[in-house]
């Protein structure tokens, strides 16, 4: 019988926002996916103390929108996750926040579902809902709309026209050029942004002036409606 394939949203940062279902999933999965982007593995380090002695699997996740290289990384990946699964294996792959928001991993979901294999999502505290509780606000009241933009991609400053509340995602190294775009649709004033939410080096900035425009990928905006 073939192995299950989890993807288990392990939060923000602090490893006390993991869930109980992910900690239990944790623990009895026999193999742990971890995303490998050649850099800092963010999220094996909030799930370490439940992950001792267990099989790590290092999957390619390059952190590129070069969808060439991309697409060939998930495929190497869903081989090396496949392996695993036809030995019986249950495989808990792990990813930062929840795997449905903008997660590498579901690409990885959705390929070996269509390969015929069992796919669980195991939900996450997301960055924003964390991001919020930092800044001690809310993200949307009674009959409010959230939009969550992915603030470095080219469809952004459409979306940022909408009379909503907003959720910045993904500024990553083009965060300067959000500020601008901020400032020319007079959304500038009253922004408000979390870096590095939960972790050791979390920082609150109540004004974005205070904000380096070297700041850290993981950086969450918040826009409330004028």
């Amino acid at each position: 019988m073939n192995g299950i394939l989890y993807g288990v949203g392990v939060g923000p940062g602090n490893p006390k926002l993991l869930t109980l279902q992910a900690v239990e999933v944790l623990q009895k999965c026999s193999v742990i996916a971890v995303p490998d982007t050649e850099g800092e593995k963010t999220a094996m380090k909030i799930v370490k103390n439940y992950i001792k002695g267990k099989e790590i699997l290092y999957c390619p996740m390059p952190m590129s929108r070069d969808l060439e290289l991309v697409g060939s990384s998930h495929r190497k990946s869903c081989d090396m996750l496949e392996t695993e699964l036809l030995k019986g294996k249950d495989i808990a792959f792990i990813t930062l926040g929840d795997p449905t928001i903008y997660s590498t991993y579901m690409y990885i979901h959705r390929m070996m579902a269509e390969k015929g294999y069992t796919t669980k999502i195991i939900s996450g505290i997301t960055s924003f809902c964390a991001a919020a509780a930092a800044l001690n606000t809310s993200l949307c009241d009674r009959g409010e709309a959230l939009h969550i933009i992915p603030a470095s991609y080219p469809d952004a400053q459409k979306l940022l026209m909408f009379e909503v509340n907003k959720i910045l995602m993904k500024s990553g190294k083009k965060l300067s050029e959000v500020k601008e775009r901020l400032k020319s649709m007079d959304l500038y004033k009253g922004a408000q942004m979390v870096e590095c939410c939960s972790m050791e080096n979390e920082r609150i900035y109540r004004n974005l002036d205070q904000v380096s425009d070297d700041s850290s990928y993981f950086s969450i905006i918040l826009v409330k409606d004028k």
